[in-house]
């Protein structure tokens, strides 16, 4: 295992224990973000009853007590008529402030909306402004284009498997003062072409209200293009190596090649723990779809994919990752999956 380094930043979840399962890991942890009650943000919000709210409150100021950084969220992918308003700034302004009144004013802000980074630019001078990852900026012209709204910038996960592009992502952020991080567990499909469509649903609402759901039955429509294209199962299985997710034991060589943060896409899964733990410790032993958001174990049942099974080079090799987007199904990622995905209690490959 490599020296630990603090790196993590882990979404504030509701279904397990926050506290409980980051204390073991604070030399790991460097942050956590979560939306503010009553932000609409690139993930269904929990209804916030008072209680919910509590805790939630109680568990920022453990973490600011054990000097984990706050990362708030402005992510929603769409604010309509107001996306360019006074009433959007102001909302911004009355959330911070919020946060502020209760001793938790953040210390850095992620957000999708150029205008929403400038309201804070402008305002809040001191606080730190990130791009989400949901911006989708492929490469460092594009981070160039923005260097003045933000200070702090998450790799295109299309991109990010490219050790070659996150080596010079971090070298124009050292550059320019700035900082680079980069998503680890995306369970969405490479180069999702309802990515948008979905969080543009999140950012109206939970994308799943009673309307929604009814006329998406009526017309036998699904957002979840991931959900629909894995339920074809056989070939369509292998399209999960082509992902953009890293492998826990794989994340040294992205620290080695000067990536700062590293998110764990925790707030809506259902195993936050088990995903917090296998990226905190750099090593994970059972089935690497599980630790995605979303997670598709289902779709592959009763088979799993047995992380203790891939090849040694799977990261630095290119299989999965640099040809993954224009894919020639040149037999390569069959041949590991093949190897990968196997029935429970399968023996380690040899």
């Amino acid at each position: 295992m490599p020296a630990p380094r603090k790196n993590l930043a882990v979404g504030h979840f509701y279904n397990a224990p926050f506290r409980e399962a980051c204390a073991p890991f604070l030399p790991r942890i460097a942050e956590v973000f979560f939306a503010w009650p009553g932000v609409l943000s690139c993930r269904p919000a929990p209804t916030f009853t008072p209680e919910v709210r509590e805790r939630l409150l109680g568990d920022l100021r453990w973490a600011r007590e054990n000097g984990l950084r706050l990362d708030t969220l402005f992510n929603a992918n769409c604010y309509g008529d107001e996306a360019i308003s006074p009433e959007l700034a102001d909302f911004v302004s009355k959330v911070l402030r919020e946060m502020d009144a209760e001793g938790l004013f953040p210390d850095v802000v992620t957000t999708t909306s150029p205008f929403v980074a400038r309201v804070l630019r402008v305002r809040f001078p001191g606080v730190r402004v990130r791009a989400s990852v949901n911006m989708r900026m492929h490469g460092t012209i594009g981070f160039d284009y923005a260097s003045d709204l933000f200070d702090e910038f998450y790799l295109s996960r299309e991109r990010q498997r490219d050790l070659r592009y996150a080596r010079r992502a971090a070298e124009w952020a050292r550059e320019r003062g700035k900082v680079v991080g980069m998503q680890v567990n995306s369970g969405c499909l490479r180069e999702c072409p309802f990515q948008t469509f979905h969080d543009n649903l999140h950012g109206h609402g939970d994308g799943r209200r009673p309307k929604d759901v009814e006329t998406a039955k009526a017309f036998d429509f699904s957002f979840f293009r991931c959900k629909t294209h894995y339920a074809r199962g056989g070939d369509a299985l292998e399209d999960f190596l082509r992902a953009t997710w890293i492998r826990p034991e794989d994340v040294p060589l992205w620290e080695e090649a000067g990536i700062s943060l590293f998110k764990v896409a925790v707030r809506r899964h259902p195993h936050p723990v088990e995903t917090l733990r296998a990226y905190a410790e750099y090593s994970f032993d059972g089935n690497l779809v599980s630790l995605m958001d979303p997670d598709h174990s289902a779709a592959f049942a009763p088979r799993i994919v047995d992380n203790r099974r891939f090849p040694a080079d799977w990261a630095t090799s290119g299989i999965g990752g640099l040809c993954a987007g224009d894919c020639t199904h040149c037999g390569r990622c069959a041949e590991v999956f093949r190897r990968v995905c196997v029935e429970p209690g399968a023996p380690p490959a040899g």
